[in-house]
């Protein structure tokens, strides 16, 4: 599953490489995929590629780079633990804003990519990341180090790194906020750990007795519903945003990674 994992993720970075879907790809030197392994437990997403990154071809080299690679040290994680990519593949010039047609045009690789790696927290980091991930969700000043809940998903949204290069009392912000990952980590871990559950057995209807053919309940939450934002704390500690059918107990199980053929879209 890894090796089909690292093969879909690889088949995602070659179309984003050649890929000429905004007018970004006009002025690049070149796109920037991502860095990491197809295995990574945290996927960090920035906004898109700075000079150094255009140049280099790897995203998060430069000072920005520097500082988060200081703060997962700070939780005892090396950079080549994680997944970093951002929302737009190519570096928008001057280093200006990415603009929502932009990140639309790199939406799905986005997405796949995440669909792929499916770690166990997402950090999403600044305000154009969150916008994109998790939009109507709330401001990067009220969210940042907050546990977010979309479907099987778990997202913590940060200040960007660079933020602390122009406003230092930030620095101090970003080292709590991480701490709390590294507690969001371990919780992850301490689930994974748990022995799964026996489903109890099923019942054999009585000889004789009359089998009912009653139809099914509705279900209590419609494929088609929109999704629901709401704020919950399931126990003593930082509370929990969770946006999504509030009837979902279980992830669906993750599908396998796609292939050549299925990324064709791209």
């Amino acid at each position: 599953m890894q090796s089909g994992a690292a093969d879909a993720l690889a088949v995602v970075h070659e179309y984003i490489l050649v890929c000429t879907d905004c007018p970004l790809h006009l002025k690049r030197i070149q796109a920037v995929p991502g860095s990491g392994p197809a295995g990574a437990r945290i996927m960090a997403v920035g906004e898109g590629p700075g000079e150094t990154e255009d140049r280099v071809g790897r995203p998060f080299v430069g000072a920005a780079g520097n500082v988060l690679t200081k703060l997962l040290e700070s939780i005892g994680l090396r950079r080549d633990d994680i997944y970093i990519t951002n929302v737009v593949k190519c570096r928008p010039p001057g280093n200006r804003d990415p603009e929502p047609a932009e990140m639309e045009a790199c939406s799905h690789f986005l997405d796949a990519q995440i669909e792929i790696i499916r770690p166990d927290v997402i950090l999403i980091l600044g305000r154009h990341a969150l916008a994109r991930l998790l939009p109507g969700a709330g401001g990067i000043s009220g969210l940042h180090g907050r546990k977010v809940v979309r479907g099987d998903r778990l997202y913590v949204p940060l200040y960007h790194p660079a933020a602390a290069l122009y406003q230092g009392s930030l620095m101090r912000t970003l080292e709590d906020d991480m701490l709390k990952v590294r507690g969001y980590l371990d919780e992850a871990e301490a689930r994974r750990r748990q022995p799964v559950q026996a489903a109890p057995p099923v019942a054999h209807a009585q000889a004789g007795a009359t089998k009912s053919h009653s139809p099914a309940p509705p279900s209590a939450s419609p494929a088609h519903a929109e999704p629901l934002l709401s704020l919950v704390a399931p126990e003593p500690g930082e509370p929990v945003l969770r946006l999504g059918s509030p009837g979902a107990t279980e992830p669906p199980t993750p599908p396998e990674p796609p292939s050549r053929d299925q990324l064709s879209l791209f």
